[in-house]
């Protein structure tokens, strides 16, 4: 049974109600309901949060959006050990090939997807701090517990075969110093040859560059662990300087970050 509010009489199903609305009250059935029910113009919205508005349905508004129910009541959705079992699932299904990410073989030359993202989230982290920082406070997080390890060595996505430390090696030798460097500081007049700064003096390979002169004195070996070795390459590498008067030229910092923009000289 259906009863009117505005007069107390009860109908048999809401279609009886409807006409007698129309009729005795010139009420459509959706105005009956805001005055007399809800007594508000206003439009409910989605039960769940998302603040979309309800559409009208029959006799009253629905109270979710499609497939927003779920939102609120889905126990697998609520439930730790369930969404831990789904991501081990999804890993398992990626390793197997049975699964793959969308964007696998794009690039931002070749889809305008992968273009777009790459923007918009750079726009996006760049511009908001206190995402930068929850980023990175999560990678922090995953590596000390083991999620996300840190790779070393040729398991690292920028090995370089062991270059980084011999040339450090070599670059801090006295003798290089002392019989390369120095005598290219002498000739220059201890100044920058581009802006005439005297502080901050580098010495820049001008011709043949430091990486190509290490790669010449590495041995055919994947991952060096022998640190007498890496000081035996690195000896080599600064008689190759000196025997062969390998071209240098002094500058100062600012003007060197100009040839190497990705190191920070300053």
């Amino acid at each position: 049974m259906e009863k009117c509010i505005i007069d107390g009489k009860e109908f048999k199903n809401g279609g009886v109600l409807a006409r007698h609305l129309k009729k005795e009250h010139g009420l459509i059935f959706n105005e009956y309901y805001h005055e007399h029910i809800i007594k508000s113009n206003e439009i409910p919205k989605c039960k769940c949060g998302c603040g979309q508005e309800m559409k009208w349905k029959k006799s009253s508004y629905a109270e979710y959006s499609k497939g927003h129910y779920s939102r609120v009541h889905n126990n697998w959705g609520h439930n730790p050990k369930a969404i831990e079992n789904s991501a081990e699932t999804r890993r398992q299904q990626y390793a197997n090939g049975e699964r793959q990410m969308w964007n696998v073989g794009l690039t931002k030359d070749t889809d305008e997807r992968v273009k777009n993202n790459g923007i918009q989230s750079s726009i996006g982290i760049n511009s908001n701090p206190q995402e930068l920082k929850r980023r990175a406070d999560e990678m922090s997080k995953n590596r000390r517990n083991g999620i996300m390890p840190t790779l070393y060595g040729p398991k690292s996505s920028q090995w370089k075969g062991g270059v980084s430390e011999i040339k450090s090696i070599a670059h801090n030798d006295k003798r290089l110093y002392d019989e390369w460097k120095y005598p290219i500081l002498i000739r220059d007049g201890f100044k920058c040859v581009e802006c005439n700064e005297s502080g901050n003096l580098h010495i820049h390979h001008d011709k043949e560059q430091m990486c190509e002169i290490v790669k010449k004195h590495m041995p055919d070996m994947e991952y060096i662990t022998d640190f007498e070795l890496k000081k035996l390459i690195a000896a080599k590498i600064v008689d190759y300087h000196i025997q062969n008067k390998v071209s240098g030229i002094t500058l100062c910092g600012k003007c060197h970050e100009k040839y190497h923009p990705s190191l920070n000289f300053v």
